[in-house]
């Protein structure tokens, strides 16, 4: 079973900083510099890709942050709406909807044509994992995703009771499974949409399993957050892959 670590707010010029916080920051840097670096070996513009970033990160915070009230439907029944500026929090779902919609809205004003945004943002999700572990490994460490109790060796030794750490099994997923892969099918040309569809698929499906070791998540129409969210993910990455299968003779290495 693994140790329940609690490490105290890192104080840091004056101020103190969360960890969950400081592992966020250093993610989206993390993705941020290695989009450009493979923007650069794929002969992608590197500011156009620098600036979808950012219109990425922007969007993302904002719908990552609207997107944790579908978690408190009483919240939102009550349409408190003090409650709901005041609710903590942010959904990592929110962020990567919130994020593609920023990334939409700025190659509509660029006027990029589709098939060419399509290769940016296949460039980001070749990258996108090992940015997206760090802001993980800040949730881990400060415990904030609890799942259901259980005695299994990557079970974490919470106060109350043994159970499982959600974002202890994510970090496991991305750095045993989903990073290896990227890493591996980026050293070789790939068809064109192949990370992005991959992701959407693999990230989708593994969070569609993650969902059940929820504890008593809050349901819409019968279906809880998470299963609404990551399964139209999943299809979104599987109706990507099929129609993107007249084009994968063009490939980027």
């Amino acid at each position: 079973m693994l140790p329940y670590l609690a490490p105290q707010p890192l104080y840091l010029a004056g101020m103190w900083i969360h960890w969950a916080l400081l592992f966020a920051v250093l993610g989206v840097l993390a993705a941020h510099f290695l989009l450009l670096r493979r923007a650069r070996l794929t002969g992608l513009d590197v500011p156009t890709a620098a600036a979808m970033s950012l219109s990425m990160v922007l969007a993302g915070a904002a719908g990552a942050r609207l997107f944790k009230l579908a978690y408190l439907p009483g919240v939102l029944a009550n349409l408190d709406w003090q409650s709901m500026l005041l609710a903590g929090g942010m959904a990592s779902f929110g962020g990567l909807a919130g994020g593609l919609l920023g990334a939409s809205l700025y190659f509509a004003a660029r006027r990029i044509p589709a098939s060419r945004a399509l290769d940016y943002l296949d460039a980001l999700a070749a990258v996108f994992p090992m940015g997206w572990i760090l802001g993980r490994t800040g949730c881990a460490l400060v415990h904030d995703h609890p799942g259901v109790a259980s005695t299994s060796p990557f079970a974490v030794a919470y106060p109350d009771l043994p159970r499982f750490d959600l974002a202890v099994i994510e970090v496991l997923f991305l750095a045993a499974f989903l990073i290896p892969l990227f890493v591996w099918l980026a050293r070789r040309p790939q068809p064109r949409g192949l990370f992005l569809s991959s992701f959407f698929v693999l990230y989708g499906a593994f969070r569609l399993w993650l969902d059940t070791l929820h504890v008593d998540p809050p349901r819409y129409a019968g279906l809880t957050v998470d299963q609404w969210a990551y399964g139209s993910m999943f299809l979104a990455g599987i109706i990507l892959a099929a129609s993107l299968r007249p084009f994968r003779k063009e490939v980027f290495a």
